[in-house]
């Protein structure tokens, strides 16, 4: 335990989320650093790579970078032609070197068909050929609406599927703000640059991608005659009807591809158990970032300092503090930084695709995406799969004196946006161990309040970075109650369901 330190915590995101790495965006030099970095200290801390010598461990990437020029123009005449990269990001994921097209934008609100949960945005309308307007997120934001559709169904790939599936040309959606927690510069960031992919989709994506600032996409409806709350509050009905805006788009988008290879880093802390040491408790953090991106101010690194490396250097802190041990725990530990998690989770969804351990032998997998900065709660934030693990992780935070509070009915997707996703997708039990928001000694709200100010000053910008005075009694909480969670599952003779 006394490994898990502060000390430990800040040297590791010191480096990692200094300005030498220029954001470990995959494929660069930056990305490389972090990689071997992170792979020097599994083997400092004693941890085996998992099959062969190799700590890291490629993972195929195909980029595409789109030059774009798009434009609407009403019925009546008037027009306006966005700047790409500035009041918008479109792309195209078609495999062609340029792209023309010109169709009607048909507005479908959240464009969401879950039949399970009485919510269609299409009613049968026929959208093949059209460009797809719609809000980003899901309808569970605005009211007493299931959750799940401001889960999966709200997420930006699932409406690009969907658009696909109907024949649309295109689907573009819009930001908002309110109630997605940070700004129109955080989408920018991530889409403005590379598309990465791993390859070929099941379903085609429609041939055009994009977002649309807010304030673009009033324009875009006001061109139309329309009212842009109105169309918003009309989305959250159950009752919605896709609305032909009159508006056509039209947009020539040039492609450059290329292919490399960036890495996922493993290693493992073999179990002491012959019976169970073929069974893995699997740690996970992010390690990658966006690079360097648009100037804010005189700043272009994006540093993700809190985002992820504070996640990385824990998940470095736990390796060591596991290795330290005297008796190593009954079944394996394997410790996996990845690689491409900004924003599609890529770096994850090819372990689980080419998994080093089976699936079937992994016990579960604990991620660790975002380190408390702020200083020590009286809380911690389960995001997951709370079903199969909440009492071990309520035994594990109760130990530490900490409240276990569950992410389920929480807004704006959390339980979607990191890579348990991606093990909850191919049947492994995982969790996201997040940090607590009643911070003691500060006034209530005060929690919320930081988190809010991240998200709509720094997510995803240049200001994520390295600070002197981070408090790292926060980190070290979710570090202790990770280990204890960690050391349970690895030495219990039963396994989650």
């Amino acid at each position: 335990m006394e490994a898990i330190s502060a000390a430990s915590i800040d040297a590791h995101l010191r480096y990692l989320s200094s300005d030498l790495l220029e954001g470990r965006a995959p494929g660069t030099r930056g990305s490389e650093l972090a990689a071997t970095y992170i792979a020097t200290q599994f083997e400092l801390a004693g941890l085996e790579p998992v099959s062969g010598s190799e700590y890291l461990r490629p993972v195929r990437l195909l980029a595409r970078r789109s030059r774009a020029r798009i434009s609407f123009r009403a019925r009546g005449g008037a027009a306006l032609a966005p700047v790409a990269g500035e009041d918008c990001v479109v792309w195209t994921s078609a495999p062609v070197d340029t792209l023309r097209l010109t169709a009607e934008v048909v507005y479908v609100g959240y464009g969401i068909h879950a039949p399970e949960y009485d919510w269609d945005d299409f009613k049968g309308v026929d959208v093949s050929g059209k460009v797809l307007l719609l809000l980003g997120g899901g309808p569970a934001a605005y009211g007493s609406y299931p959750a799940e559709l401001q889960g999966d169904y709200a997420l930006e790939h699932h409406k690009f599927e969907e658009a696909a599936r109907r024949g649309a040309a295109g689907a573009v959606l819009i930001h908002l703000a309110q109630p997605s927690g940070y700004q129109w510069g955080a989408v920018r960031g991530a889409r403005g640059a590379e598309i990465l992919s791993l390859g070929a989709t099941e379903t085609p994506p429609p041939a055009l991608h994009g977002w649309l600032s807010e304030e673009t996409a009033r324009q875009v409806i006001g061109m139309a005659s329309l009212d842009f709350t109105t169309l918003v509050e009309l989305a959250n009905s159950r009752q919605f009807r896709p609305i032909g805006t009159g508006v056509n788009l039209r947009a020539t988008i040039v492609n450059r591809s290329r292919e490399f290879a960036d890495y996922n880093v493993a290693g493992l802390l073999r179990g002491g158990d012959p019976g169970r040491a073929g069974e893995v408790v699997l740690f996970a953090a992010h390690f990658d970032h966006l690079g360097i991106g648009p100037k804010v101010g005189l700043d272009s690194i994006y540093n993700g300092a809190y985002d992820n490396a504070s996640g990385i250097a824990l998940l470095i802190t736990l390796a060591g503090a596991f290795a330290r041990m005297e008796r190593p725990p009954a079944r394996s530990l394997l410790f996996l930084a990845l690689t491409a998690a900004e924003p599609d989770l890529l770096g994850s969804a090819h372990y689980v695709s080419q998994p080093l351990v089976p699936l079937a032998q992994t016990v579960t997998a604990i991620n660790l995406d975002r380190a408390n900065l702020w200083g020590p709660t009286a809380d911690l934030l389960l995001i997951g799969d709370e079903a199969r693990l909440y009492k071990y992780v309520e035994e594990a935070a109760a130990a530490e004196r900490l409240q276990l509070r569950s992410a389920r009915g929480v807004g704006r997707g959390h339980r979607y946006r990191s890579d348990e996703l991606s093990f909850l997708g191919a049947g492994v039990p995982a969790v996201r161990l997040g940090h607590g928001l009643d911070f003691i000694g500060r006034m209530p709200g005060w929690g919320e309040a930081v988190i809010g100010a991240y998200g709509a000053g720094h997510y995803r910008q240049p200001s994520d970075e390295y600070r002197p005075d981070f408090d790292y009694r926060g980190a070290v909480q979710q570090g202790r109650v990770a280990f204890r969670l960690g050391l349970q599952l690895a030495n219990s003779g039963r396994r989650p369901r």
